[in-house]
């Protein structure tokens, strides 16, 4: 079970480990589904050449963080 200070660190721990996406843009903290990712913030809206070709060849990171139910459960 987590608490909201737990979820925090865990948010600040990947951010930390993996600041960047390969296309270069920051990743960041996101909600999908219930479920907490980490992901590139270009994901969605790629700018720049190498984030639009990293978006074409679905190279962009994405990770979970915590799954829907944990999450839930904070």
């Amino acid at each position: 079970m987590y608490d909201r200070l737990a979820i925090l660190q865990l948010i600040e721990d990947a951010e930390r480990a993996e600041p960047f996406c390969v296309c270069g843009a920051p990743m960041v903290a996101t909600d999908r589904g219930g479920a907490l990712w980490l992901e590139c913030s270009a994901r969605h809206r790629p700018h720049g050449r190498l984030a639009r070709i990293a978006f074409r060849l679905g190279l962009h990171s994405a990770r979970e963080l915590l799954a829907a139910p944990a999450l839930l459960a904070a």
